[in-house]
């Protein structure tokens, strides 16, 4: 009995050695990986990505697509032009955005806090090089493998993990390719293509000006 209680201690620390050994190991892997996509993204002064998203509401089983253009400018202009399903221009400088919808003749202006998840996955994918260790102040990054093309990470509150969204970074450029965000009800589905580093862009694009008789409303 006592040797089978020796063996089974032993297994068990063997167990946790190597649970400790993997974590070990993923930590290493995801600081490299970081530390990379830091130094390409100290290259960046701008770019522009295309991207498309599809968004699926669980609760009533339907999906909508949503495609666009995104400039970013560090260190935190970004200016969005929506094309589908409804023609929208996002502007945000680090701490507000503005949504304009010319249909209606509207703008809202928010705290860009509020809504740096599902519907803003492109704007947080495309400055994450540069951002993730703000992010990581409220936020947990984790190494969640790999396939051929893409690193694999992860990334949701610390604090309540209300949303979380898996990235694909491509080892080659180390640019954001895709992520997958999930939320209460809502899955995300993101894809970034064609980017285009380091263009000359006018700087009144990326600053919000209401044309005359557009409402703008502030929630924050």
């Amino acid at each position: 009995m006592k040797k089978l209680s020796v063996i089974f201690a032993f297994l068990f620390m063997a167990g946790l050695g190597i649970n400790v050994s993997a974590q070990k190991s993923g930590e290493a892997r995801l600081n490299d990986i970081l530390s990379k996509m830091e130094a390409a993204d100290k290259k960046i002064k701008t770019l522009e990505v295309g991207y498309t998203q599809e968004i699926f509401y669980s609760a009533t089983n339907e999906k909508q697509n949503i495609s666009g253009n995104l400039k970013y400018k560090k260190p935190s202009s970004v200016f969005i032009v929506q094309k589908t399903p409804q023609e929208q221009r996002i502007y945000i400088d680090g701490k507000k955005i503005t949504i304009y919808t010319p249909e209606n003749s509207q703008a809202v202006m928010d705290n860009w806090k509020n809504v740096i998840n599902g519907d803003m996955a492109p704007a947080s994918l495309v400055s994450f090089g540069s951002n993730w260790k703000t992010l990581k102040k409220d936020n947990v990054i984790n190494y969640a493998g790999e396939d051929e093309k893409n690193y694999i990470l992860e990334l949701y509150p610390a604090a309540k993990k209300e949303w979380s969204m898996k990235m694909y970074v491509s080892k080659e450029s180390l640019y954001p390719q895709k992520a997958v965000v999930t939320a209460s009800g809502l899955t995300v589905n993101v894809t970034l293509s064609n980017y285009k580093i380091n263009q000359e862009f006018k700087k009144d694009i990326f600053k919000f000006e209401a044309p005359a008789g557009v409402e703008v409303i502030k929630l924050n």
